[in-house]
């Protein structure tokens, strides 16, 4: 260490030559002192040296104009407090005439210095015969904000419906007191309860406190995240999140009881007519492997029935069915429908039974029944049943049906068809179709081509089709050609586009065409905003035998699409042609072409208190192309609206003004609807609405209010007889069984496989899928405190085995300095050092210290536990003497603070008073 030493004074030395010109930070007054009698010593002014945490501060210290110039100056740096000085302690400063003469050292302040003004040294100067004067160093350290926040718990599982309380610990980690806002962020419907709490707090300081949250009725089961935010006065400090597990309280009852929904509904207009309605759903588990959803709406008096009013209550007549499913098959009587292909048959919807399987090797689907209104006399026929089977990595396809509908004039299909499709690489399938297909007019060979591409960058679909006998024989035109693709391209651009033309007859016309066509760029502008170019075209042309007609339409456009949080916005505007044709058999033809463009916009919020959205758009078009020469509709809408807090009581609500700039009379369409729990399990929805486009016999819009009042109830059917089951308690004495005065954990979160289920007040928790996975206890679930005794955990295999948990203990130790063999006191920051118990297994529990030295241990488990400290991060070495004493935690006791002293290392001081030493300083090593 002499050679540190010697490198020190020169560091020092040098920096005093060239601060001689410099300013003190503060002016030091001492120059008016006058000397005192030999010996004696004197205050002078402060030096104040502003500084920041884990930071190195050069402090100049003028020599006073009251020491003589002419006269050697001898200095001695004591340290005063938590600081490291570097530079030469002692030593001397020759006579300088017209120059001032500094003293200068270096401070090092650790990561954890206190904000404010510090006591750091005391500059001690005297001449030979003269006064001795002290210059005290204060060292003004800047404000570094900073904060901590932990939850109490990491999981919380909650029921639907339900208020639950988050808690938390919030630490100020910053060097000065500080005012701290805890905010939390939630998903949409969810209703944060009471103002944001505040806690002001001294460094080091914690708090802890809870918020209360209310989940919405409506709520999906599964995982939904929430986030604690920390906020002082200049901004974040720091964040938490918290997964909530949300749970349906009806999937914890030990039974298959399928849900049955029943309920009344009445539309009642100004006329006083009224139309009643009953309603009846079923959904819910049948058994383990088999789910039932049925739904029957029925009118009670058909000469008095307003559909359109019991639509806006979710009443819909004429489509009772009831389904069974399971997760290989499905199977559906009533009002059902099978989609087979093209050439066998689409829109195929009537009354009867369908069936739909899927298997590893082999797939099914069957439809027999009636369309759902048949001609007098005739009522038609709904028949056809397609298998698949599985050839290497494609399918084969086969397919018959005989269909017959005389609804708008008949239609007829007996059709035979053989298909597949199989994979070539690259995410590309090909598939084809052969049919052999008989309708009213004649028949003929039907075929399909398909070719789809799903890869990462791109998607590609491509189809055509040749259905003789088109849609008179169920199939959708006769011809019919499409093709639609998007690719991704750098810099964020996607493009897409498509087109497809169609031909088909029937009996009123002999040809029907159509054809359209689509491009559009995109370009993400950011993650939130996306803006776009669309051009389209479309035509259409009729030929019959009272003649020709057609219309046609090209535009192009801009769209904006962006998001600011729970603010949303969209805008759009197109500007293009319209055309309309007409030819007569008589040889008579026009041809009219007009200008038409369309502007619209939309801005949204979507929040905890419901969406709110304003529209508008405005249209103009040329005269003479079959559309209003100029139209603007305005809208304001807001959706589910809560009334009350949890979100049970909820508004719904429209406006929309119809205006023609004068060409004629504006008109108003007004929609109210309010759902709210009237008890004994009730609920009311009901909706109100004035529409100008809805008239009455005499042509006058009406007032139409529909209510609906409904009550859901359990149906049990089984009682379920769980596969495993148990309770989580509290393991008070850590003997792996549960004793009579042992209490179970409430909300705790256990998982089985894909079943995740929450302990009751008892701790009681039931599995009832048959899988072979270990019933496992989530430890985030469990209060701050609590943690798994694995030797209270069950074996596996068991049905029944409970889960203990024991209370842990808090264990403080307390670092204590103790004065060096040269009698001083150390002052160092503790923050950076470590301290960490090690238990019987070997696993390492880590505390938070202090900057005074005291070491917390939130949560210990019971057993015993060796220490370990170390000490060599300080900004002065120290390190306890002796061996470090061991301690035990007893279950849910609280330890004495165990205090372990902690002395400086041992310095071996060297004579710095021989020849080439410089300012007659003293270093030291250790040894």
């Amino acid at each position: 260490m002499r050679r540190s030493g010697l490198l020190l004074a020169a560091f020092s030395a040098g920096w005093a030559t060239a601060a001689r010109a410099q300013t003190p930070s503060v002016a030091l007054g001492v120059d008016t002192l006058r000397p005192g009698s030999p010996g004696s010593v004197e205050a002078a002014s402060t030096v104040r040296v502003a500084a920041e945490p884990r930071s190195f501060r050069i402090v100049t210290v003028p020599v006073p104009a009251a020491l003589r110039a002419d006269r050697e100056v001898q200095f001695e740096i004591v340290a005063a407090g938590p600081v490291t000085i570097l530079g030469a302690l002692r030593g001397a400063l020759p006579p300088a005439r017209g120059e001032v003469r500094v003293v200068v050292f270096t401070a090092g302040l650790p990561a954890r210095a206190r904000a404010g003004v510090t006591p750091v040294a005391r500059v001690r100067l005297s001449v030979a015969g003269g006064a001795v004067l002290d210059v005290p160093v204060e060292l003004d350290v800047a404000r570094i904000p900073g904060a901590g926040v932990r939850l109490t718990r990491g999981l919380v599982a909650v029921h639907r419906g339900t208020r639950f309380e988050l808690g938390y610990l919030l630490t100020n980690t910053g060097n000065g007191p500080d005012s701290l806002d805890v905010g939390l962020t939630a998903p949409s419907g969810w209703q944060v309860q009471g103002p944001t709490p505040r806690h002001v707090l001294e460094s080091d300081g914690t708090a802890q406190g809870t918020i209360s949250v209310t989940v919405p009725e409506g709520t999906a089961t599964g995982a939904a995240r929430l986030r604690l935010v920390v906020r002082g006065s200049g901004g974040e400090r720091t964040r938490a999140d918290a997964v909530i597990e949300v749970v349906d309280p009806a999937a914890l009852v030990a039974a298959y009881a399928p849900r049955l929904t029943a309920g009344v509904a009445t539309v009642v207009g100004d006329t006083g007519a009224a139309s009643a309605a009953i309603g009846l759903s079923l959904d819910g588990q049948l058994s383990d492997g088999l789910r039932v959803n049925g739904r029957l709406v029925q009118e009670l008096d058909s000469r008095h029935v307003d559909t359109r009013g019991l639509g806006r209550v979710g009443y819909f007549l004429g489509s009772p069915y009831v389904t069974l499913a399971s997760d290989r098959w499905q199977a559906t009587g009533g009002t059902t429908g099978v989609v087979f292909s093209d050439l066998t048959g689409v829109n195929l919807w009537g009354k009867g039974a369908s069936f739909a399987g899927g298997f590893e090797r082999w797939r099914v689907a069957a439809l027999a029944g009636r369309p759902v209104v048949g001609g007098p006399g005739q009522g038609g026929r709904l028949l056809g049943t397609q298998l698949g089977w599985r050839v290497g990595g494609g399918w084969v396809n086969a397919a018959v049906t005989d269909l017959e509908d005389a609804q708008g004039g008949t239609r007829r299909l007996q059709a035979i068809a053989l298909g597949g499709s199989a994979p070539i690489g690259g995410g590309t399938t090909v598939a084809a179709e052969l049919a052999n297909r008989r309708f009213a007019a004649g028949e003929g060979l039907g075929w399909l081509m398909e070719v789809r591409r799903e890869a990462e960058a791109d998607h590609l679909f491509l189809r055509y089709v040749h259905a003789p006998g088109g849609s008179g024989a169920f199939a959708r035109v006769r011809n019919e050609l499409s093709g639609f693709g998007t690719r991704a391209l750098a810099g964020g651009v996607l493009l897409s586009g498509g087109y497809w033309r169609s031909d088909d007859e029937n009996p009123a016309f002999s040809r029907l065409h159509s054809s359209g066509w689509s491009l559009s760029p995109q370009i993400a502008v950011d993650s939130n905003t996306t803006a776009g170019i669309e051009a389209r075209g479309t035509s259409f042309d009729a030929t019959g035998a009272s003649g020709a007609f057609g219309n046609a339409e090209r535009m192009v456009g801009v769209v904006v699409d962006s998001r600011l949080g729970s603010v949303y916005l969209s805008g759009a505007t197109s500007i293009g042609r319209a055309s309309r044709t007409a030819a007569t058999p008589s040889g008579l033809a026009s041809t009219v072409e007009a200008g038409r463009a369309t502007y619209r916009g939309l801005v949204g919020w979507a929040s905890g208190r419901g969406n709110f959205q304003l529209s508008g758009s405005v249209e103009q078009n040329g005269a003479g192309t079959g559309l209003l020469p100029r139209q603007y509709i305005v809208g304001l809408q807001a959706d589910r609206v809560p009334l009350r807090p949890g979100g049970a009581v909820l508004l719904n609500a429209a406006v929309q003004r119809y205006g023609w700039f004068g060409d004629r009379p504006g008109a108003s369409l007004v929609r109210l609807g309010l759902t709210t729990p009237l008890g004994l399990g009730l609920l009311l929805t009901a909706d109100v609405e004035r529409n100008p486009f809805a008239v009455d016999a005499g042509g006058t819009s009406r007032w139409i209010a529909a209510l609906k009042i409904e009550r859901a109830v359990q149906v049990p059917l089984a009682a379920l007889r769980p596969a495993v089951q148990g309770v989580v308690y509290e393991d008070r004495n850590a003997n792996g069984r549960r004793d009579p005065d042992e209490p179970g954990v409430l909300g705790a979160v256990v998982r089985r496989g894909a079943e995740s289920v929450v302990t009751d007040r008892s701790g009681r928790f039931r599995f009832y899928d048959h899988t072979d996975a270990p019933a496992r206890l989530d430890e985030t679930s469990l209060p701050f405190g609590l943690v798994v005794n694995a030797a209270a955990l069950p074996p596996p295999g068991v049905r029944r085995g409970d889960i203990g948990v024991i209370p842990t203990s808090p264990m403080e130790v307390e670092l204590l300095p103790m004065p060096g063999d040269d009698g001083r006191l150390p002052k160092v920051d503790f923050h950076s050092a470590l301290v960490r118990a090690r238990d019987a297994h070997g696993d390492l529990w880590t505390a938070q210290v202090d900057s005074a030295g005291l070491a917390t241990f939130h949560a210990l488990p019971p057993g015993r536990y060796e220490l370990e400290v170390d000490l060599t991060g300080l900004s002065e070495p120290l390190q306890p003497r002796g061996p470090i004493p061991a301690f035990t935690v007893e279950i849910g006791g609280t330890a004495p603070r165990l205090k372990i002293p902690v002395y400086p290392r041992r310095i071996r001081m060297r004579d710095g008073s021989r020849p080439g030493s410089p300012g007659n300083g003293s270093s030291g090593s250790t040894p």
